[in-house]
């Protein structure tokens, strides 16, 4: 378990109460955010078709949830940020974080935000 994963779990209740209506609990926002620096990542590296116009998309995501997060009382940039460290981590180890989310509740979670 990483830092900002032990932060998460860590919580107040009352704080992870806040993550069900969009995310479910604070395991799913940690992995929809390791997917989102996944994706915005991987389209920079691999540049395909509308690639600016993709990463502009996926940084708006990363935008809203961490002003999703600021209105929780919380810093957000600092938490998305931080899950982006993770995935850069697992990254350079060449590890990959089992991901549990169909793309179809992935998209959902992110209509939601």
């Amino acid at each position: 378990m990483t830092k900002i994963q032990r932060f998460l779990a860590e919580l107040p209740e009352d704080k992870k109460v806040l993550f069900q209506p969009v995310f479910g609990d604070v395991d799913r926002f940690y992995e929809v955010v390791y997917l989102i620096a996944k994706n915005e990542h991987y389209t920079d590296l691999e540049k395909p078709d509308r690639y600016e116009d993709r990463l502009q998309v996926i940084r708006h995501m990363r935008k809203r949830v961490e002003d999703l997060l600021d209105t929780f009382g919380l810093e957000g940039k600092e938490i998305v940020a931080d899950i982006f460290s993770d995935y850069f981590e697992d990254y350079v180890n060449y590890k990959e974080m089992g991901v549990n989310l169909t793309n179809e509740e992935f998209i959902a979670i992110l209509r939601k935000i």
